[in-house]
């Protein structure tokens, strides 16, 4: 059994959120409570330390009276991306797994999650875990449910670090050039990245439901009212 010591967190609190007329998902309203409080207390009991990815001129949600124990004290440490063109969730990853290998002990492995994914698996990281190979090269797991992949909920062993960190560069040279940088699903695959199956939720809903549109807010908001 791994120990959460063996596990860091990272949510991923960088996008714009286009879709919802930018607004900070974070902060929006699920049954109550800030969404990213949501995704806190889903991930927190899994994992030694949490962090939360922020791109370089944002700020984090206004959450601090919501806070669980030890947020609004530093528990949940920020990360900065680097400075650059913006290049996608890949350069939040890069600054995680930068931070884990500070930690004492130093983790196996980082859980990354998004900011808007409130309905998360309580055995999110278990069932990662399971999918990581026994041996050969170091390989990131993602998650998938009704037979879709979600790059952004994953699980990265440190050992990837400089390997991330050169897709990363990658991606701001090309930026830099008037590019586009490759998606995260694109360094997933080069890196060879399993896949794990979860279940429906019990109420036959996706655990990894996004919360990209309104309607998909009510939807979210109605299962967790139901608990």
């Amino acid at each position: 059994m791994t120990a959460r010591t063996e596990i860091a967190g990272l949510i991923l609190n960088g996008g714009q959120a286009v879709r919802m007329g930018g607004v900070d998902k974070g902060a929006l309203e699920l049954a109550g409570r800030p969404m990213l409080i949501h995704v806190i207390d889903r991930i927190r009991p899994q994992v030694g330390h949490l962090a939360i990815s922020i791109r370089a001129g944002r700020t984090l949600p206004r959450i601090a009276g919501d806070a669980p124990p030890g947020c609004a004290s530093g528990a949940l440490r920020a990360l900065i991306d680097q400075p650059g063109p913006p290049i996608g969730p890949i350069a939040g990853i890069e600054a995680g797994l930068a931070w884990a290998a500070t930690l004492d002990p130093c983790p196996r492995a980082l859980l990354v999650v998004p900011n808007d994914a409130p309905l998360l698996p309580e055995d999110l990281v278990r069932g990662l875990l399971a999918a990581l190979p026994a041996g050969g090269p170091p390989r990131p797991a993602v998650a998938a449910s009704f037979g879709r992949i979600h790059p952004v909920v994953s699980l990265w062993p440190l050992t990837l670090a400089p390997r991330v960190s050169a897709l990363a560069d990658t991606a701001r040279a090309c930026a830099t050039g008037g590019g586009r940088a490759a998606s995260l699903g694109g360094a997933l695959a080069a890196l060879g990245a399993v896949a794990a199956d979860f279940p429906a939720r019990r109420d036959g809903g996706d655990p990894f439901l996004n919360i990209n549109t309104p309607t998909a807010l009510a939807v979210a908001d109605a299962a967790a009212r139901r608990g």
